[in-house]
């Protein structure tokens, strides 16, 4: 599963993207993860500012399931788009 994921306005206006797209071998699917395992590897998910501090709590369970490269930038986004009114963070499936 692959995703590239994007900081956006309230107008889809790009502000920021991962460098890469966003991988993970772990099954996402499982009830630990409150929003995760609503991301659709073929579509469009998107995150609204006040889902960001239970993303943030997937991710970083996700992360110490999974190390990743892009994990530091991904929580960086996150934490952007809290402190941002009007942002959202979208995942977008092959």
């Amino acid at each position: 599963m692959s995703w590239t994921v994007v900081l956006e306005d309230e107008h889809k206006n790009p502000i920021a993207s991962l460098s890469k797209e966003f991988e993970t071998g772990v099954n996402l699917n499982q009830e630990a993860f409150g929003l995760l395992r609503y991301l659709d590897s073929y579509g469009d998910t998107t995150f609204n500012r006040l889902q960001q501090q239970d993303l943030l709590r997937d991710l970083t369970l996700l992360l110490t399931m999974e190390p990743h490269p892009l994990g530091e930038e991904l929580i960086a986004m996150v934490t952007r788009s809290q402190n941002e009114v009007h942002t959202y963070l979208c995942f977008y499936g092959d």
